[in-house]
């Protein structure tokens, strides 16, 4: 299956403005909505992160880091939930009669 343009890997060669208080800058969004960061802060500084490669702040509440080129990968997996499961209509509808 196709999945459209995107990216392996992140190189440091955006265009996105740093923040103000040097926490590293915003560079994209996951598809379960939460942030995606650069890797390093102003300082060159990596955070502790968790398995997603992901961390909360007060100021951002939880969001991404990318990993280095080397890694393949921007972040390690999804931290977002669905709000309903997947495999089926909500519950409470019928399917639709059979003729």
């Amino acid at each position: 299956m196709h999945q459209g343009y995107h990216y392996h890997s992140t190189t440091g060669c955006t265009n996105s403005a740093p923040s103000t208080d040097g926490h590293a800058p915003l560079i994209g969004y996951a598809v379960d909505g939460y942030g995606i960061y650069a890797m390093k802060d102003a300082q060159g500084n990596e955070e502790s992160l968790d398995e997603c490669r992901g961390i909360t702040d007060e100021t951002r509440g939880y969001h991404y880091h990318a990993a280095s080129p080397s890694e393949n990968l921007f972040i390690g997996c999804l931290h977002g939930e669905s709000v309903r499961a997947a495999g089926g209509p909500p519950p409470g509808n019928k399917p639709p009669p059979k003729h």
